[in-house]
């Protein structure tokens, strides 16, 4: 109790003193109670996980935007992920005595913290979004994510709902005894890669042999299937076809869900296909579902724009995969644009960057349209370098080791090339970024005031 009381008392200073609070009163608290995750686990009825390498963020908010049509629910959609930031989630919504507002959960889990938390919580449905390489430094090796996410799952009863696409999810299922639920993109709308990226995952985790593709969708994200064992793709119970602003959503034999997409692009379709098949399995019928799709807001850095003087398009990227599926994003958007990328390597973003080597950064010099680069952050000096080696002519690229100050200069240039800006960043710099578009949209909208005359 003593720890609940003063992690709600340094909410209420940090408030006062204008700041966010999503992590720092849950730290303050574990200090002075560390049972405290087991102590709010006694006062909920039901917590459903979201865990996995990308996508947790916004499968979160969407889940518990479309379960909030029925019910109050606690979630941290703002991406604190880590114990301290699932505590302060709970304080947030607890009174002074520590009762709960709502008696459902919806909480995003970094695989390496799943384990702590596992037990502390009634935890009824794990969704697993995908396993990819992520800050190598920290989670180490493929293996190494995946026996942390299985290790969780022995520690719940909870069931699960794993993307059929990917084959590292697949094995998940496999290996838990437990009601396994799949979901996963049409059959016929996977594609035949001209590109050989970097795929994590290639081969076989029940027979250690190379997995055969048919065809993909991204990453190792496709129709795979192993010829010296019977591993394959299974058929999903949840089954997505993504047609840009909607996505029909399958379900056996009842009728088809039309989808509007509140967010762009294949993997955050993705995201959309594991929220809409996870709010099935907790019972949710179609109407809380497309509720949900219209209240969405996406959290920071995910396809966030700023109605800037030179329109912004803010976007995370923090490991291979990720990245290759914004800069696919990127130079699909048609007509010319400004590229700032941001890197650095404090602990949150991953000390080790060599990530950049992986990533598919040669797509970038084949859109012809973006005019400029513009490098920044720590390790300005190693993207550009990669960025060189991607094929991207020198002349293009300029090194800006100042966020605030690259972003500026990307804004002067897009206004006076009438070109849209893109900004891709680490998490380090992510927020910063945010906190200074928002205040130049500010800026932007109070200058393009007009006066009018009256009508009354």
């Amino acid at each position: 109790m003593l720890g609940i009381l003063i992690g709600k008392l340094v909410t209420w200073l940090l408030r006062l003193r204008g700041k966010d609070a999503t992590s720092f009163p849950g730290k303050v608290a574990l200090k002075v109670s560390p049972k405290l995750l087991h102590q709010f686990g006694k006062k909920i009825e039901r917590v459903i996980v979201v865990t996995g390498t990308n996508g947790k963020t916004t499968t979160t908010s969407l889940l518990a935007s479309m379960i909030q049509h029925d019910e109050p629910v606690i979630t941290n959609h703002k991406g604190a992920n880590l114990v301290q930031g699932i505590a302060t989630a709970f304080l947030q919504h607890a009174n002074w005595r520590g009762k709960l507002a709502a008696k459902t959960a919806v909480i995003e889990v970094d695989e390496a913290t799943f384990p702590l938390i596992a037990d502390a919580f009634p935890i009824v449905v794990t969704v697993v979004t995908n396993v990819f390489r992520d800050q190598l430094d920290r989670y180490g090796e493929l293996d190494a994510t995946v026996e942390k996410i299985f290790s969780a799952i022995r520690k719940t009863n909870s069931c699960l709902v794993l993307n059929a696409d990917d084959p590292i999810c697949r094995n998940l299922g496999l290996r838990a005894s437990r009601k396994t639920f799949y979901y996963g993109m049409a059959h016929d709308t996977a594609r035949h890669s001209e590109r050989r990226q970097m795929r994590d995952g290639q081969f076989c985790m029940q027979c250690g042999q190379e997995l055969f593709y048919d065809a993909f969708w991204y990453g190792q994200l496709g129709l795979y299937r192993c010829s010296h064992c019977d591993f394959t793709r299974p058929h999903p119970e949840f089954v997505g076809v993504y047609q840009g602003k909607t996505m029909t959503l399958s379900e056996d034999s009842l009728p088809d869900i039309q989808l509007s997409m509140p967010v762009q692009g294949l993997y955050n379709a993705y995201n959309v296909l594991a929220a809409a098949s996870a709010a099935r399995v907790v019972g949710l019928w179609a109407g809380p579902i497309h509720d949900g799709l219209a209240d969405y807001i996406p959290p920071d850095g995910r396809m966030q724009s700023f109605a800037t003087a030179a329109p912004v398009t803010l976007n995370l990227i923090k490991n291979p995969t990720g990245c290759d599926s914004v800069v696919q994003a990127v130079v699909t958007e048609p007509g010319g644009k400004i590229v700032v990328i941001g890197i650095n390597d404090l602990a949150a973003d991953g000390r080790d960057v060599s990530w950049l080597w992986d990533a598919d950064f040669e797509l970038l010099s084949e859109d012809d349209g973006i005019s400029r680069f513009i490098t920044s952050g720590f390790r300005a000096e190693d993207m550009a370098l990669r960025l060189k080696y991607a094929g991207i002519d020198e002349s293009k690229i300029t090194i800006e080791t100042d966020m605030n100050k690259a972003v500026d200069l990307a804004i002067s240039y897009g206004v006076e090339e009438h070109l849209p800006v893109f900004v891709l960043s680490t998490y380090t710099l992510l927020h910063p970024t945010v906190h200074n578009l928002s205040a130049k949209a500010r800026e932007n909208e109070s200058t393009n005031f007009e006066y009018r005359a009256s009508v009354s």
